[in-house]
């Protein structure tokens, strides 16, 4: 058994997962295109550009799609959570997330870390990001 995450992309699933490979160090293992999927041309709907992807990030999968521009919805309700091994880590992730994104906590100290942040990347993914102890 394996567990992952899957998160809704408004037409951006390739540009997000290509950020993720520079910034977070990840690995792109799919990029299925809606333009190479053995569907009908007249299946195809437009905003939706991306039908599969994944990227291995530290060991995790997290994988994504485009969906539907009327289906398309911010996503809510959870965090992705990167544990880091360093404050550094913390800072320059949280740098690259934070770029035309929503700032909800800067990197500071917490009482269960030395470094920790809160963001909403430009793609609408909200990331938390925690130097383990």
């Amino acid at each position: 058994m394996s567990l992952s995450f899957h998160i809704d992309y408004n037409g951006e699933c390739e540009e997000a997962f290509n950020f993720y490979a520079a910034h977070l160090g990840g690995k792109i293992g799919t990029m299925l295109k809606v333009a190479d999927a053995p569907i009908p041309a007249s299946a195809m709907r437009p905003g939706r550009h991306i039908v599969h992807a994944n990227i291995c990030i530290d060991g995790v999968e997290l994988a994504g799609a485009d969906v539907e521009v009327h289906h398309y919805k911010r996503p809510a309700g959870f965090y992705v959570l990167l544990g880091v091994d360093s404050e550094e880590k913390v800072d320059s992730y949280f740098s690259a997330l934070q770029t035309n994104g929503q700032v909800i906590l800067a990197p500071q100290q917490t009482f269960w870390s030395p470094r920790y942040a809160i963001v909403i990347d430009r793609f609408g993914v909200p990331w938390k990001i925690n130097r383990g102890t």
